[in-house]
Order: structure tokens, then C-alpha cells, then sequence
């Protein structure tokens, strides 16, 4: 009887701890990374020698941005008969990746591999999510997982989960996608697969908003806990609908855990509301009681609650503060294009503001954002007049868009032309006229730009596009009117300076004339070449 006794409190110990593994695995999920780790940290002390258990914790920190954390979980929990276990030595490969030691992990990963004979799922799975960090073998971690998901008895969705991940790391959306909705059919209600395809199309625009808001909405109604999804709906509401926002901030609150980075999304939705003087309050004593462990945001926040109010040097003295603290994680696109516009406001050096546009498009992923930023960028340096950069901004849209627009190529051109980069501006006119032939104003810059190359007129290197820009421009002569009295002008001193055909010449200004009856200056040079062709030739 006391056997039965022992035997059943050593079940209901090992399903007490199997419950809060499973617990402490679900709040590392929802990114609840201080709640997960005390979790795991009563598992491992109950059960300090359990594999998954020590793995588990390990990756809370790994998770948590800590890997020296990890690493020292690890070292302590392989000491002795698990010093081989195959889940171990996998984590302590993933541990090397941090440290940038590639190849010392991928002998870990191997080793595992081996002691596994290959028919482990979870140490391959292991392998695939370990190699999401920074310098891991993306394609390598997508193929071990792959291999665990033709392994007998495979049903771990998370598998499809990390692989998607990875996919991700390789700037593969589709992929992503394939491999998330891949999780759904293990587990339709897999809220963290519905999420991360929200994610990834919610990278792509507001146009497809649509999907992301009914992926991360789907998220909710499968895990109501679930503070990723909950965040992100908050986030998105943010600058939409301070109602909304406010709502979904307030069902994050219960589901997240306490500390700095909440305090300041709490500070930041006075900023949503439009009260812009308490968001600066409310940063201001959440810094002051903080201190160093208050969030580095609380700077961007008193940053953009100054652009409201139209004092743009505390504006972009905080961000810059907030640029020189912030994680990386925490810096967006958009913090540099407001630096850059209250540095413009300010007329700071240019290359100040040109160095923030420019951070703003290597920093965003979406060709959009970029295009917008460029194009934002030539205004900023048109209303100061500085022709050379605004001609500059105008050729890097065409760099970074694949789709050249006729819009975008005479903007370039047109803006090159005024810069004084004739080379440069014909060289984006050529692409103008070669993708619309038939359209007046690729032939006819290019043959401007060319004239000013060619100033002498003795290459002639300008004659081939002003004569195409004549033949299509006189298909309408009045809309055309002033661009065709310069060609035909081009032509006339061309053919009467450097060919010495006085004839061709006169025609060219008959031409002009007919176009335009009282041109005062063709109907001189036309009667000039008349007189010089009437005259009795020289002995």
C-alpha cells in the first residue's frame, strides 16, 4: 500500500511538472519572457537534472536576448551523465551561434544528430530553431526540420513554425507563409501561426490589411492570452483609432508582464490621444523613477510629442538620445525620416538630413516605404533650393524602384538637367524614350542635354534626337509650338554654321515662322540666308 502510495505521488509530481513545463513553454510564446523564466526556473529546481527542462529555461534566455544567460544554464546543466544528452548539446551549439562560432556549433548539431541516429524529431526541430539565430545556416536549420517532418509519428506544428521563421530570415515571405499554414494543419488553433502570417503581411502595406488584421484577429479568438497578437492589433490601432487602441492595450496589459517597456506603452497612448504635454510628463517621471532601467522609447516618445508641438530642436535632440540607447529591435524606419525632417526644419547641415533619409531607406524593408522616403527627401532639398541633391534623391527613386515610371524618369532627368548633369540626365531621358518611343519628351531632353555636351555643335551629337523629337512633335504643331521653334532653331544654326547649307537652314526658319508669324529673330536670320543665297557667288 505505501508503494501505491509513493508510486502515485511520484505520477501526479511528474504530471505537475509536465504542466508547468507545458505553462512555462506557452508564455514564452506569448513573449512573456520574465513570467516564462520563473516558470522554467522552478521546473529545472524540481527536477534539476531533466533535459527539457534545462533546454526549456535555456531558451527563455536565449529568447530573452541573453545568451550568456543561457549559456551558463547550459554549462551548469550538462554536468555529469548529461553532458552527452543529445537536446544539451544542441542548445550549446545554438549558444555558439551567439557567440559567432559557427563552425564549433555545427559540430554540436552534428554530434546530436549522430547520438539520435537521425530519428528524433525534437533534436532535429531543435536544430532548425537554434539556427534562427543571428549567423546561423538558415537553409540548414529549414532542412533539418523538413527531414523531422517525414519522421514516423511526427505532430509537432512548431516544427512548420521555426521553419517559416527561417524562411522569413531568408526574405522569403511565401515560404513563411507556406510553412505557417502548414502548423494550422496540426493544429488549426495554433494562435502563433496565425499571428506570424498576420505579421508577414502586415509587412507589406496597409493594402492588405485585410488578411493581417483577420490573421492576428483569428489569433485572439483561438488564445484570448495571446499578447503578441494583442500588441500588434494595439499597435496598429495606435495612430487609427485611439478607442480601439486603448482597448487593445488594456486586454495586453492583463496578459503581458509588468515593468519598463509597459510603463511606456501605457505613457504613449496620451501621445495617441493628442495630449502631447502629459506623454512629455508622464516620460519624464517614468525616467526619473527608472532611471537606466527605464525604456530607451520614453526618448522617442518626448521626441515625437516635441514634432507636435513644433519645436523641432528638442525633437531631434531626443531622438538623437534615443538613437545612441535604443536596442535594435526598438529603432524603426520612420524615427529616422522624423529626425531628418525636424533636422530640415532646424537648416541643419544637409548632410545631416541626408544621412537620416538615407538610414530611413536601408532600414525599411518595404519598396514602398523607401520610394516615399526618397521622394520626400528631393522635396526637402527643392524648397531649399539645392538643385545638385534634389537631383540626386530624384535618381535614387529610379535606383530603387523596379518599376520606372514615366513620372519618376522626368523628374530625374528634368532635375539632372537643371543640376547641370547633362551626361546624367540624357542617360536617364535615353531610358525615357526607349521605354516610350512614341512620346515627345525622351527625345526632346535628351537633344537639349546633348547640345549643352556638344556646345560647339561640331559632333552634332544632339542632331539625331532633335530631328526624332520633330518628327513626332509636328504630329501637333500648337501643343508643341515652343519646344518646336527650339528645335527647328537647333537645327537652322547646325545646318547653317557646321553643314554650310544655307537652304536647309532657311527652311528650318520658314518653319518657325509658320508656327509662329511674328518671330522677330527667324524672320531676320530666314531673310539673312535669303540675301547671302540671292547674292552673285564670289570670284
Amino acid at each position: 500500500m505505501k508503494m501505491r502510495i509513493v508510486i502515485a505521488a511520484l505520477f501526479f509530481t511528474s504530471a505537475v511538472a509536465a504542466q508547468t513545463l507545458q505553462d512555462g513553454r506557452k508564455l514564452l510564446l506569448s513573449q512573456r519572457y520574465r513570467s516564462a523564466k520563473e516558470t522554467m526556473e522552478k521546473v529545472v529546481a524540481a527536477a534539476p537534472t531533466n533535459p527539457e527542462a534545462i533546454y526549456w529555461l535555456a531558451q527563455v534566455n536565449f529568447e530573452a536576448k541573453n545568451p550568456a544567460a543561457a549559456k551558463d544554464v547550459l554549462r551548469k546543466g550538462m554536468e555529469g551523465a548529461n553532458g552527452s544528452n543529445p537536446l544539451l548539446l544542441v542548445a550549446m551549439g545554438q549558444a555558439e551561434l551567439a557567440e559567432k562560432k559557427v563552425n564549433d556549433a555545427k559540430q554540436r548539431f552534428e554530434t546530436a544528430i549522430s547520438l539520435s541516429k537521425s530519428k528524433d524529431a525534437n533534436i532535429l526541430i531543435a536544430i532548425g530553431k537554434a539556427n534562427l539565430e543571428d549567423g546561423g545556416d538558415y537553409a540548414y536549420g529549414i532542412e533539418k526540420l523538413k527531414l523531422a517532418t517525414t519522421l514516423k509519428n511526427f505532430n509537432d506544428p512548431m516544427a512548420f513554425v521555426y521553419m517559416g521563421d527561417l524562411y522569413r530570415k531568408l526574405m522569403d515571405g511565401g515560404g513563411a507563409v507556406s510553412s505557417y499554414e502548414n502548423a494550422l494543419l496540426k493544429d488549426p488553433k495554433s494562435a502563433v501561426a496565425k499571428y506570424k502570417i498576420g505579421k508577414v503581411y502586415l509587412t507589406q502595406g496597409n493594402e492588405q490589411k485585410d488578411i493581417f488584421l483577420g490573421k492576428l484577429n483569428g489569433a485572439i479568438a483561438d488564445d484570448p492570452t495571446f499578447a503578441p497578437a494583442l500588441y500588434e492589433l494595439y499597435v496598429y490601432y495606435f495612430f487609427r483609432d485611439v478607442v480601439k487602441a486603448t482597448d487593445f492595450f488594456n486586454k495586453y496589459k492583463t496578459n503581458a508582464d509588468a515593468g519598463p517597456a509597459l510603463d511606456y506603452e501605457e505613457a504613449s497612448l496620451q501621445f495617441a490621444a493628442g495630449d502631447f504635454k502629459n506623454a512629455i510628463a508622464k516620460s519624464d517621471a517614468l525616467l526619473t523613477a527608472q532611471g537606466e532601467k527605464a525604456d530607451a522609447r520614453l526618448y522617442r516618445l518626448k521626441a515625437y510629442s516635441y514634432d507636435k508641438l513644433n519645436d523641432s530642436a528638442k525633437a531631434l535632440s531626443f531622438l538623437e538620445t534615443f538613437f545612441q540607447k535604443a536596442t535594435a529591435d526598438q529603432l524603426i524606419p520612420e524615427n529616422y525620416y522624423v529626425a531628418a525632417v525636424n533636422a530640415a526644419k532646424m537648416k541643419s547641415d544637409p548632410a545631416k538630413v541626408d544621412d537620416y533619409f538615407m538610414k530611413a531607406i536601408n532600414a525599411d524593408t518595404a519598396i514602398n516605404n523607401k520610394l516615399d522616403y526618397a521622394k520626400k527627401a528631393a522635396d526637402f532639398f527643392k524648397k531649399m533650393a539645392n538643385t545638385t541633391k534634389s537631383a540626386m534623391w530624384l535618381t535614387k527613386v529610379l535606383q530603387l524602384n523596379p518599376k520606372t515610371s514615366k513620372v519618376d524618369l522626368y523628374n530625374a532627368g528634368f532635375e539632372n538637367f537643371k543640376a547641370g548633369e547633362f551626361r546624367k540626365a540624357d542617360s536617364i531621358f535615353t531610358v525615357y524614350k526607349t521605354n516610350f518611343p512614341a512620346e515627345v519628351y525622351g527625345h526632346y531632353w535628351s537633344f537639349r542635354s546633348l547640345s549643352v555636351v556638344d556646345s560647339t555643335m561640331e559632333q552634332g551629337l544632339a542632331i539625331p534626337d532633335c530631328e526624332k523629337f520633330i518628327s513626332i512633335a509636328e504630329a501637333d504643331k500648337a501643343k508643341n509650338k515652343s519646344t518646336l521653334i527650339t528645335a527647328y532653331g537647333y537645327l537652322a544654326g547646325y545646318t547653317a554654321n557646321i553643314k554650310k547649307d544655307l537652304a536647309l537652314a532657311s527652311s528650318y526658319l520658314d518653319k518657325i515662322i509658320e508656327i509662329d508669324p511674328n518671330n522677330q529673330d527667324a524672320i531676320k536670320n530666314r531673310d539673312i540666308l535669303q540675301k547671302a543665297l540671292a547674292a552673285p557667288p564670289k570670284k
